[in-house]
This record gives C-alpha cells, structure tokens and sequence, in this order.
C-alpha cells in the first residue's frame, strides 16, 4: 500500500503544480508616468524655511521652460530656464537659476511628486553670506 500511495502522492503534486502555473496571473494596473511636459502650467503654493523657521509663502510656476516664483519676481528675478528629469520612482527633479541684477541669484532644486513639491535654494548675492531655504507646498487648485 505505501508503494502505492507515493507514486499517486508525487502524480497529485505535479498535477497540482501545473494547474497553478496555468493560473491567470492579476494584471497589474499602468500607470502613466509623470512628465515634464506635464509641469507646463502647474502652481504651487510654497512654504519657504530657513533655520528651521517659516520665513514666508509663495506660488511658484511653471511655464513652457521657465520657472518662476512671484515673491522673487517682486525683487527682480525673473523668470528662468528649467532642467527637468524623471526619476526612478515616478517623480521629476528640476533646477534652476534665477538672477536678478540688484539681488543676485538663486539656485533652485527640487522635486515634483504627485501633488506635491520640496526642494530647497540658495541665495547668494555679493557683500553677504548665502542664505540656505527649503520649500514644500501643495499643488495650487
């Protein structure tokens, strides 16, 4: 009887197995990546820090392929040129640097994920010391 059971035994198991590898596997949902592209247009209403404090709130944009911030755009920086990548996870990294003759330049960088952006700046201008800032904010609806 045992000689029986183990060859039924192992010709259960393969039946088995192959039943579940023919198994329809769930499909998985795509999707769609986050562009670049996509960034022409959006807003987004920024929290700027420095020191760990809250130092102020702006709306920074992006058009065609500029970036601006409408706090910066008061002091005279304008409007910049943007460089854009798509990450790995789904989300974009950009910079950009805006100058302003009087003021002179920010070095923004940051990411775009989802509704939501982060990043930080730096501001240097000559006969003072760099002013380090990280921003977040929510997409402006």
């Amino acid at each position: 009887m045992k000689r029986q059971f183990l060859p039924a035994a192992l010709n259960l198991l393969a039946i088995l197995a192959s039943c579940n590898s023919q198994a329809p596997q769930p499909e998985k949902s795509a999707t769609p990546a986050f562009t670049c592209a996509q960034l022409n247009g959006k807003q987004y209403a920024i929290t700027i820090y420095t020191g760990g404090k809250v130092d102020g709130n702006e709306i920074f944009s992006f058009h065609e392929k500029t970036a601006e911030s409408d706090e910066c755009l008061k002091y005279g920086f304008a409007a910049s040129e943007y460089t854009c990548s798509a990450a790995a996870d789904g989300s974009l990294n950009f910079t950009t640097t805006m100058t302003s003759e009087q003021e002179g330049r920010m070095d923004w960088k940051g990411t775009v994920a989802a509704d939501k952006i982060s990043g930080s700046f730096v501001w240097s201008k000559p006969g003072q010391a760099d002013i380090h800032y990280t921003f977040e904010g929510p997409l402006k609806k």
